[in-house]
C-alpha cells in the first residue's frame, strides 16, 4: 500500500447539554441536532474522500446523557461506510465502562474500540497498524503509553489516543502525555483528541484535529476535521472545515454613550454580520451614573438578532478616578489603597476583580 488515506476526527460531544453557553432548552435542543448533522457530514467526507480510516480520537457522545436513538444514529452512519475501518478511542466524556454503549450495544463490524490495554490493530489489506487507548473512567492521571515495545516500521504505523499533550502537572486528570514519548517510536502519525481547537506538534507528525462545532465561547474561529494522505516516506494533511457555526465573543465599550438606546443601538450594529453565530457581548468601559442599563431586557429585545445572544455588563461606574486619589477622606484612602494592589497585581482575572472591588466599595460610600 503506497499510501493512504485517512479521516480524523474527535470531540464531538453528541447529545451535550450546552448548559455553560446558557442556552435556552429550545437553543441547546436545536444545537445538538446541529451536533448530528456535522456527524453526518464528516462520514460524508471519508465518501467523498476515498479514505480507509476513519479515526475517532475519542468524546464522540456524552456517556451520561446520551440516548439509544443517538447510539443508534452513529451506528447507521457508520454502515454507510462498511468498507471503510472505524478506530474509536473513548475520552474523559465517553470512557469505556460497564454500563457504556461501548461495551453493551453491538456495534457494526467495522469498528473497533479501544480500551484502556494499549493495543495495536494489523490491517494487513493497508498495511498498517493502528494503535490505540482509551479512557476507563472520567480520569486517567498517568500516562497509558508505558506498554509501547520497539513497533516495527516496515508498515505505516498510527496512533490513535485522548490526553493531554506536555502538562507536566503531576495532578492532570486526563491522560498526561509527553511530545517526546510519542516521537520516539517514530509514528507516521498521531491522533490526538481532547483539546477542541485544531493544533499541530512535531512537525504535522502529532495532531489534536479539534472539535468540528464549537462547543462554548472559549472555542472561536472554525472548526473541522483533518484529511490525511500518509505514506512511509511523506504526510499531507489538509484542514477540512466543518462547523455551521462560530461562537464569538466581542467587547463593546459604552464609555461615550449616555442611554440604554445608545447601547442598543451600537450591539444591533455588531450584529448585523453575526446572524448565525453564536455571540456573546461583553459591555466595557464607565458607565454613564444616570444609565438605566438592563442586559436581560436588552436580550430579550436581541434575541432573534443571532443563534443565540448573551450580553454580560463589565462595564464600571463613571467615576473620576484621579481626582478621588487626591482626596483625604474615606472615599480618596480607600480608591488609593485599591489601585496600589491594581498596580502591583499581574493576574488579569484578579485585577478586575480588584476593580469590581472599588466600584462597589465607592458605590456603598456613596450611599449606593
Amino acid at each position: 500500500m503506497n499510501e493512504l488515506i485517512f479521516i480524523h476526527c474527535g470531540d464531538i460531544h453528541l447529545d451535550a447539554r450546552f448548559t455553560a453557553t446558557g442556552m435556552t432548552d429550545r437553543k441547546a435542543k436545536e444545537r445538538r441536532q446541529e451536533l448530528r448533522d456535522v456527524f453526518i457530514r464528516i462520514i460524508d467526507e471519508v465518501i467523498k474522500q476515498k479514505a480507509q480510516l476513519l479515526l475517532i480520537s475519542g468524546d464522540l457522545f456524552e456517556h451520561e446523557y446520551v440516548s439509544r436513538n443517538t447510539i443508534e444514529f452513529i451506528a447507521s452512519q457508520f454502515n454507510r461506510i462498511s468498507n471503510v475501518k472505524v478506530f474509536i478511542s473513548p475520552g474523559n466524556h465517553d470512557p469505556y465502562v460497564a454500563n457504556s454503549y461501548y461495551c453493551t450495544f453491538q456495534w457494526p463490524v467495522n469498528v473497533h474500540i479501544f480500551t484502556n490495554v494499549l493495543e495495536g490493530i494489523y490491517l494487513q489489506e493497508l498495511d498498517v497498524v493502528v494503535y490505540g487507548v482509551g479512557f476507563s473512567g472520567k480520569y486517567q492521571y498517568e500516562s497509558m503509553l508505558g506498554s509501547l515495545k520497539n513497533i516495527d516500521t516496515a508498515q505505516i504505523n498510527i496512533l490513535l489516543t485522548h490526553g493531554t499533550l506536555d502538562n507536566i502537572s503531576p495532578k492532570c486528570p486526563y491522560h498526561p502525555i509527553m511530545n517526546s514519548e510519542i516521537s520516539q517510536y517514530g509514528f507516521e502519525y498521531a491522533a490526538l483528541g481532547h483539546i477542541h481547537k485544531m493544533t499541530e506538534c512535531s512537525e504535522n507528525r502529532i495532531v489534536y484535529c479539534g472539535s468540528p462545532e464549537p462547543l462554548g465561547f472559549d472555542e472561536p474561529g472554525d472548526h473541522g476535521i483533518i484529511v490525511g494522505k500518509v505514506s512511509k516516506t511523506d504526510i499531507v494533511l489538509q484542514f477540512a472545515k466543518m462547523n455551521k457555526r462560530e461562537c464569538i465573543t466581542q467587547e463593546i465599550n459604552i464609555s461615550d454613550l449616555s442611554t440604554a438606546d445608545e447601547v442598543e443601538m451600537r450591539i444591533k450594529e455588531r450584529l448585523k454580520t453575526l446572524t448565525d453565530d453564536i455571540v456573546h457581548i461583553r459591555l466595557t468601559g464607565r458607565q454613564n451614573r444616570e444609565m438605566d442599563l438592563d442586559v436581560q431586557l436588552m436580550t430579550s429585545r436581541l434575541w432573534d438578532r443571532c443563534f443565540y445572544l448573551k450580553i454580560t455588563d463589565n462595564t464600571y461606574p463613571d467615576y473620576h478616578l484621579e481626582e478621588l486619589c487626591k482626596q483625604y477622606n474615606l472615599k480618596g484612602i480607600f480608591t488609593r489603597k485599591i489601585l496600589q494592589e491594581i498596580e502591583k497585581n499581574h493576574d488579569a482575572q484578579m485585577k478586575e476583580k480588584l476593580f469590581r472591588a472599588l466600584y462597589l466599595g465607592l458605590d456603598a460610600l456613596s450611599n449606593e
